[in-house]
């Protein structure tokens, strides 16, 4: 690990308390979600790979809020692939609380601690 410069470390009175155990145990994204546009009905990938010690787990947000991706309605849910990525079998429009179109973000979890991604947003392109 890179070790601060003395002039900041009057700041972090507590810092050899808090350190981790392991400087590369933390969750770090090594790959960002980006912003994407998909027709209704097209299948869509939102990229989040993520390393640590131990490996780990990955979460997806929705708008901010924990994406449940457990439900029975398999078809119109999306899947958290093994490496990490957010993919849409078929994205729906629908009502603001259905519809795929959202900002999400994935979080990296473990012992060591948490790792959030950047946003990234879907939409549905229209096509009339």
């Amino acid at each position: 690990g890179k070790t601060a410069p003395h002039s900041d470390s009057a700041s972090v009175p507590y810092r050899k308390c808090s350190r981790p155990v392991s400087d590369s145990g933390l969750p770090r994204i090594i790959h960002h979600p980006c912003d994407v546009v998909v027709r209704v009905g097209s299948p869509a990938t939102l990229s989040c790979r993520a390393e640590g010690n131990p490996k780990p787990t990955i979460q997806w947000l929705r708008n901010g809020q924990p994406l449940d991706t457990d439900k029975t309605d398999a078809q119109s849910q999306p899947v958290v692939l093994p490496e990490g990525s957010l993919f849409f079998f078929s994205v729906i429009p629908g009502r603001k609380s259905q519809s795929h179109e959202a900002v999400y973000a994935c979080v990296a979890r473990n012992s060591a601690g948490v790792a959030t991604s950047r946003n990234a947003s879907l939409h549905i392109a229209a096509f009339y």
